[in-house]
C-alpha cells in the first residue's frame, strides 16, 4: 500500500484530476516518475526499474491514494495465491518427450538432436542440456532452448496466447 507522508501539492484531489495525471505518466520524464515513486513507495527506487514498471507503480499509487488500496483480505488473498506448500510457487521447468528430435541447421550443416531420459544424445555423446549442444556446436554460449528454436521472444509471442 503506498505510504501516506502527508499532503503533497502533487496529489491528486479528485477522480479527473486522477485520469489527467495517470494519462500523462507516460510523457513525464523519468526524473519525475521516480520522485512520485519515492513519495508513494520508498526513497529507494528499484535500481533496475524499467520506464514501464514506474509508470505502472506510480499510476496505482496514485489511484490508491484516492480509492483507497487493496483491503487486508485482498492482500492476504494475493499472498497466499503466490504460495504453495508455505513456500514460493515455482514455474513449471520445460519438458520434452523422451525420443523427440530436434533439428538446426548451422552454417549449412543440419545437426539432429535427440531428448532422452536424462539429458540429450548429439553425434554420439551425451549431454545434459541444450546449451552444451549449441557451445559444442558454436563454440560460443548460447541458450538452448533458443538455439534450437523452443523460445520465443515476448514479441514474437501469438495474438492468442
Amino acid at each position: 500500500r503506498p505510504r501516506r507522508r502527508g499532503r503533497s501539492s502533487a496529489k491528486t484531489q479528485n477522480a479527473a484530476e486522477l485520469a489527467a495525471r495517470v494519462l500523462a505518466l507516460p510523457e513525464c520524464p523519468r526524473g519525475e516518475l521516480e520522485a512520485e515513486w519515492r513519495r508513494l513507495w520508498s526513497p529507494q527506487v528499484p535500481r533496475h526499474a524499467s520506464r514501464a514498471l514506474l509508470v505502472r507503480a506510480v499510476a496505482y499509487g496514485l489511484q490508491a491514494e484516492v480509492y483507497g488500496g487493496l483491503d487486508a483480505e485482498t492482500q492476504r488473498l494475493l499472498k497466499k495465491a503466490g504460495q504453495a506448500n508455505g513456500k514460493p510457487s515455482r514455474t513449471q521447468p520445460r519438458r520434452l518427450s523422451n525420443g523427440s528430435k530436434l533439428f538446426r541447421e548451422w552454417h549449412g550443416e543440419t545437426h539432429e538432436v535427440l531428448v532422452l531420459e536424462k539429458g540429450f544424445a548429439w553425434r554420439g555423446e551425451t549431454y545434459s542440456s541444450l546449451s552444451a549442444i549449441a557451445r559444442a556446436i558454436t563454440g560460443t554460449n548460447w541458450n538452448g532452448w533458443a538455439f534450437f528454436g523452443l523460445k520465443r521472444r515476448a514479441k514474437e509471442a501469438p495474438a492468442d496466447a
